[in-house]
């Protein structure tokens, strides 16, 4: 368990620990079996996983860094502003794609619930298709290559809305 019953303490010590690599303070933050959801990413089981998932993301991203923007609490919950950076050049792959060198800085915020001084549940928020395109995974915003994947999928939504149409004009019949 943390040092405090605090939800914002609580929160900022393993937001902190994560930045530290300090896995055994990790890991103490959390209630066994409570979820840390990913939103769009991955849903953990604490504490294992949520551990392993954090030290493949230091051996993907080996200068990781972590900033606390604010923290802002009510009752039992803490909400938590956050910026992430490093270079995207480790050993480990990060979410499915292979190091590259990409700069990462990717802006979140982790919506803590916290009893008796360790983390309940978390909902963790961040702009999943800025970091795509951070990880090259999709074409830099505005970019040329960005403009043309819009015009390719927007050619074929005609098709597709007639489609669908002639499929409930059947079902109706």
């Amino acid at each position: 368990m943390t040092t405090s019953t605090n939800p914002g303490a609580v929160a900022r010590r393993y937001i902190e620990a994560l930045a530290a690599q300090d896995w055994a303070t990790v890991a103490a933050c959390w209630q066994p079996g409570a979820i840390d959801d990913f939103v769009g990413i991955a849903r953990l089981r604490a504490p294992e996983e949520v551990v392993d998932y954090f030290r493949a993301i230091h051996r993907a991203v080996p200068d990781f860094r972590a900033e606390i923007i604010s923290v802002t609490e009510q009752d039992d919950r803490a909400a938590v502003h956050w910026r992430m950076w490093g270079t995207f050049d480790g050993t480990e792959p990060l979410i499915g794609v292979a190091p590259n060198g990409c700069a990462l800085n990717i802006l979140g915020t982790d919506l803590f619930v916290v009893h008796d001084g360790a983390i309940a549940a978390n909902t963790a928020i961040s702009n999943g298709l800025e970091i795509a395109r951070q990880l090259a995974i999709m074409p830099a915003q505005g970019s040329r290559a960005e403009r043309l994947m819009f015009m390719l999928v927007n050619s074929v939504a005609p098709v597709a809305k007639a489609l669908r149409a002639r499929r409930r004009r059947g079902a109706a019949t």
